[in-house]
């Protein structure tokens, strides 16, 4: 058989027909007609027909009529360009007629053109088998053909091609010759499935999975045909569905099923793939190709399904319950039977070794496999959890509303909350008394969570979590609670616009488990998504944790692991990081800086980030254009709108001006943000230099690569370059200051004759603990920093799946108010670097590129001394902002507003406090400035050029010197 593969396939196919004298081809395909425009490009000269009514399954009619067309033409050569319906066709006419040369150019990873099996369809019935006469006398492969597939046709399709060797290795009919070349079969075709996922126009990877699925079809055609193609015969013959999306959809749940059936050929196969539970990837590659997961989303009424369940196949039963509704397989999870209507998807620690178990609870049509991915991707993997999901039959607890009430719901909603009742009292029996019994659940599982919860006999459950989901019927009929639900810890969570769930009824919800003697808790995000949300996600693990975020304490180097073992006690990157991790360091300094300069962390993470799509620019108000001459003048902004449309930390970043070029590692920018939307789905990362938040308003949940923090307003944060995070706001909108430096990161200022202590302390600055989460995320997007300009990347899992780490180079947050300020106790003001939190030096000595200065509350006793700061000119940028003032948003101070001082621009105090002072004849008591107040500063020693959003986005307040006022003259030449 003659295999051309390469752009050139289709110039040596006319050879090969002009070297065979044909004249005249009947050319089958199917009706979109795909490439046929080229196919009579390269075949010109030649008597073409086209028979554009290839069917999938091919139906015994549309052979029939092909017949007819090949003996009214009587043409000597048949070529089928396309997929399995145009070459099925082919093969079925060339049995018909032997005599008729037979060739194929595949647009598709198909692979059975490679072999001799047929298949016709009669009615609802596919017969199929093997004829040497079927199996084409050359095929054309042109990579460019499956290059313009759809990303998810291509999937299917590679996966169509995977069942080959898949379905013969499972029959034990291969030599061992055969099965080494099945076994390496499978890689290629594993790798380009999941290379094109990130880079779908990947040339290698195209022809890489052609050339996989040409040896799988050669596979096939050594081997016998497994139960895989069995039942994908079957259903395809009885439902007429999609002929690659239906291999794609059974092949996870035959992988996964080889697990009970031959055990070690699962492992050859998966060594072979080159990745670990193999059926649970596959899976989830169709999830982030948006493909089908189900029969039912093929189609296939599960009516008619459980009809055809008694004529399936043998040893097919199971594998057709689960790819009904797409139970997401994997070998981490065991089915039970537990005498329930379906089983019971176990998995995490052995029951006996438990501190926590938890029964799970899917939403409609999700599944007990889907719900289980979700609480993992939430609590992690601990090491004493132990996990279990009940199934609904066709994933549907009940098909009313929740709003309907209970009675009118009836023996649906009954019968699952019996199930439930059932699935905890065999658990109660089974686990430690001292662990903690969980129900979690989502959507549908949500509302049968709290229903089942409020119904139970106190002290049967200890915790609830419950998101998109409330009590079943209307809150008048929730009756008074008893108190059941003391010592319970119930946590609900919403979205403010949820389509399917009203916030109202979780909030009622909520407070009948508070009557009912429950710790309970409500996170309400923004938007109308039904979903968990990120907030939702993290304050959800502490409580299915059983334990407070803890952050860890200093400002040096520290080492953090959410596993145990999971941070190697020796090695920086061992050739097998303990739990199957990737080893990755980042760097912010040069390898070769001193030790004390050298800045870098090593991450044990479940992917590399490297597996991301390409970059592409993305338009922001974020710029490192500082173009502007420096204003001498002094002048004074309002604050930064909050917006009114959705608007995330990265959407609403602003940046104000700055100094230097990023690209010189040399100077700082000035950010402002306004956000009234969590960064859900999406990170931030600056390549460009080490970022220092401000919060002014609204509390910011930092989620960064390296675990948690909280950050307030009174409290600062610092991310450094290269490191990834998300923001996330509880209070849903916030606002306040970002400060970027460019080349030395930010220190402790020393001390220096201040002696040992005050000023920053190291111990009150925190620095999360590794928090992973193991979260498909289809779409994901990272937004880098560089240059100055913004830029997107898509990827498909989230980048916070570090399960250990260890450095200095890591995110800190610190409480401005742990601040100790050491002042004048005698005469004279000292300059304001006694208030110097944090401090970016220049390369030159005594110069600084920023600095973060902070007025706490404090004492002022200094004797004979004129007490408003001096006026002075010096050689310093000062940026001023205010995160609260006493005297509220009284002019020319705003809380969120900021004002500038230039260097060598005279300044000081406004002038009716000069006129105080010049007045009093008495000494001043001591004085202490109100608790409440809370300014800061940034300062540098480049002077700030404004950007053009600085320029003309940023609202000026006008008249901005005279607000200081006239400063009179007190001068008396006769008297001192």
């Amino acid at each position: 058989m003659e295999t051309p593969f390469g752009p050139d396939a289709l110039s040596t196919l006319r050879e090969t027909l002009v070297a065979q004298g044909s004249q005249r081809v009947l050319v089958l395909t199917g009706p979109s007609r795909r490439f046929l425009g080229d196919l009579e490009s390269s075949l010109e000269g030649l008597e073409l027909e086209i028979c554009d009514g290839a069917k999938v399954h091919v139906p015994a009619e549309v052979v029939a009529s092909a017949a007819a067309r090949v003996e009214a033409m009587r043409p000597d050569a048949l070529i089928a360009l396309g997929g399995g319906a145009a070459i099925g066709l082919g093969k079925a006419l060339r049995r018909r007629t032997p005599a008729l040369r037979f060739y194929v150019v595949p647009t598709t990873f198909s692979g059975s053109e490679r072999t001799s099996i047929w298949g016709v369809t009669d009615g609802i019935e596919k017969k199929t088998g093997r004829d040497p006469a079927a199996r084409p006398d050359g095929v054309y492969y042109v990579p460019r053909f499956v290059a313009e597939l759809p990303a998810r046709q291509r999937l299917t399709s590679l996966m169509n091609a995977l069942a080959h060797p898949v379905s013969a290795l499972s029959t034990g009919s291969l030599n061992e010759e055969a099965r080494a070349r099945a076994l390496a079969a499978i890689d290629p075709l594993v790798g380009a499935a999941l290379l094109l996922a990130e880079h779908p126009s990947d040339a290698a990877a195209l022809e890489q999975g052609l050339r996989g699925s040409s040896k799988a079809g050669e596979v096939l055609e050594e081997g016998t045909l497994g139960r895989h193609h069995q039942l994908a015969h079957f259903l395809g013959g009885r439902f007429a569905v999609e002929h690659s999306a239906l291999h794609a959809v059974l092949l996870p749940h035959t992988v996964r099923s080889l697990l009970e059936t031959d055990p070690d050929l699962l492992s050859d196969i998966e060594r072979a793939a080159g990745v670990p539970d193999l059926s649970a990837q596959l899976f989830d590659l169709l999830r982030r190709q948006e493909a089908p997961l189900s029969l039912e989303a093929l189609g296939i009424d599960l009516g008619a399904l459980d009809e055809a369940v008694s004529s399936a196949p043998a040893g097919t039963k199971d594998v057709l319950q689960a790819a009904a509704t797409g139970r997401r397989p994997s070998n981490r999870v065991r089915s039970e039977d537990w005498g329930l209507r379906e089983t019971v998807a176990c998995g995490g620690a052995p029951i006996e070794n438990a501190d926590t178990v938890a029964v799970v609870l899917h939403g409609r049509g999700q599944g007990a496999e889907r719900a289980l991915d979700l609480f993992r991707e939430i609590a992690g993997e601990g090491p004493r959890m132990s996990v279990f999901a009940p199934h609904a039959p066709r994933a549907v607890w009940y098909t009313n509303s929740y709003r309907d009430a209970p009675e009118v719901i009836g023996a649906p909603l009954e019968l699952a909350v019996a199930e439930l009742a059932k699935t905890v009292a065999k658990l109660r029996r089974e686990m430690p008394r001292t662990a903690r019994l969980v129900l979690f659940g989502f959507s549908q599982g949500a509302c049968l969570a709290v229903e089942a919860a409020a119904r139970f006999a106190p002290g049967t459950v200890d915790a609830v979590v419950a998101f998109a989901g409330a009590r079943i019927g209307p809150a008048a009929g929730y009756g008074t609670p008893p108190q059941r639900l003391s010592g319970t810890s119930a946590l609900l969570g919403i979205a403010e616009e949820d389509p399917w769930v009203d916030r109202a009824d979780v909030e009622a919800t909520a407070r009948w488990f508070e009557q009912a003697g429950a710790s309970t808790e409500v996170v309400i995000e923004s938007g109308a998504e039904h979903r968990v949300s990120a907030l939702q996600r993290l304050r959800a693990r502490e409580l299915l944790r059983g334990q407070p975020r803890s952050p860890l304490s200093g400002f040096g180097g520290h080492e953090s692991e959410a596993l145990p073992g999971a941070l190697p006690s020796r090695m920086n990157s061992p050739r097998r990081p303990p739990y199957g991790l990737y080893a990755e360091q980042i760097n912010a300094s040069g390898f070769v800086a001193e030790r004390h300069a050298n800045r870098r962390t090593w991450t044990y993470r479940v992917r590399p980030t490297a597996q991301h799509r390409p970059f592409e620019p993305l338009s922001s108000h974020v710029s490192g254009d500082f173009d502007e001459v420096p204003n001498p003048n002094l002048t004074g902004y309002a604050p930064l709108p909050l917006p009114t449309a959705p608007t995330d930390f990265v959407d609403g970043l602003h940046t104000f001006g700055g100094a230097g070029r990023p690209e010189l590692r040399r100077g700082y920018a000035i950010h402002l943000y306004a956000a009234n939307r969590s960064m859900e789905g999406r990170a931030f990362v600056s390549a460009d230099g080490e970022l220092l938040l401000v919060p002014e308003e609204g509390k910011l949940v930092l989620q960064t690569e390296l675990g948690v923090l909280d950050v307030p307003p009174g409290h600062v944060a610092i991310v450094p370059r290269g490191i990834r995070f998300s923001v996330h706001l509880p209070d849903g909108r916030a606002r306040g200051y970002v400060a970027e430096v460019y080349g030395r990161a930010f220190e402790l200022p020393d001390r220096g004759p201040v002696g040992a202590n005050g000023l920053t302390e190291e111990r009150h600055f925190k620095t999360p603990q590794a928090e992973y989460e193991d979260r498909l995320s289809p779409g994901y997007e990272i937004v880098q920093k560089l240059s100055g300009c913004l830029w997107r990347a898509t990827q498909d899992y989230s980048p916070h799946d570090v399960v250990a780490w260890h450095g200095n180079l890591a995110p800190r947050a610190y409480d401005l108010m742990d601040f100790s300020p050491v002042t004048n106790a005698r005469f004279d003001h000292p300059d304001p670097s006694i208030y110097s939190v944090l401090s970016a030096p220049l390369d030159e000595r005594g110069a600084h590129g920023l600095d973060l200065v902070f007025f706490p509350p404090r004492w002022d006793v200094s004797e004979g001394t004129f007490r408003p700061p001096f006026f002075h000119r010096n050689a310093t940028m000062e940026i001023n902002g205010i995160i609260r003032d006493p005297d509220g948003d009284t002019p020319p101070f705003m809380t969120g507003g900021w004002f500038l001082t230039p260097p060598m621009t005279p300044h000081g105090v406004r002038a009716g406090a000069v006129q105080r002072m010049f007045l009093e004849s008495a000494e001043p008591p001591a004085h202490r400035f109100r608790d409440t107040s809370m300014w800061f500063q940034f300062e540098s020693t480049l002077p700030l050029q404004r950007t053009q959003w600085g320029r003309e986005g940023a609202q000026e307040l006008e008249g901005w010197p005279s607000m200081w006022g006239t400063y009179r003259t007190h001068f008396d030449p006769t008297r001192r």
